[in-house]
């Protein structure tokens, strides 16, 4: 689906992707750095449009184009497979930094629960995405159950979405003083 609004962040912008964001999105998820981690690419440039196509009819299916205040696209980010008070999060590539990534996950749940009014949201992350698993440790996660999704080992998560108070959410905001 297409949500109209951009949403605005202190680091990051974001709004929901286009036609014309399907070479970025191509380039960003056939980079060497990203391909073990998202799932199954587009294997040409038209597969990447058609999908984009397809994604912005789908209902319960929100893709979004990460800006930085530049107004550069920097990354992808997504909530979909709405059931519910429950969607899943992720088809999350990043080429900006820390702080840039972090304010863009926050901004989604943000997203995912003021606007779409979700309680609660998953994710499935490749178990040999070392980096990411460390830091959902890191934030208090731990695996509800280990899956296969297309052929391969993964983790899945459950978070509920009141998280206010949370310490990287005060960090951000203290970064942005």
């Amino acid at each position: 689906m297409v949500y109209e609004e951009v949403i605005i962040g202190k680091f990051v912008d974001m709004r929901s992707i286009t036609l014309d964001d399907a070479e970025f999105s191509y380039n960003i998820r056939m980079n060497e750095k990203f391909r073990a981690y998202v799932g199954q690419p587009a294997h040409t440039m038209e597969q990447q449009r058609e999908f984009i196509k397809w994604q912005m009819q789908q209902p319960g299916d929100y893709y979004f184009v990460v800006l930085n205040k530049k107004a550069e696209r920097i990354g992808l980010i997504g909530v979909y497979d709405i059931h519910g008070k429950m969607g899943e999060i992720g088809r999350e590539v990043s080429y900006g930094n820390p702080l840039e990534t972090m304010e863009a996950e926050i901004l989604l749940n943000d997203f995912a629960r003021d606007i779409l009014k979700l309680d609660k949201v998953c994710c499935v992350v490749y178990l040999n995405n070392k980096k990411v698993m460390r830091m959902h440790k890191k934030n208090g996660f731990e695996p509800k159950a280990y899956i296969d999704r297309n052929g391969i080992a993964c983790a899945y998560y459950e978070h509920e979405l009141d998280y206010g108070n949370s310490k990287v959410r005060r960090l951000l905001n203290d970064i942005g003083e």
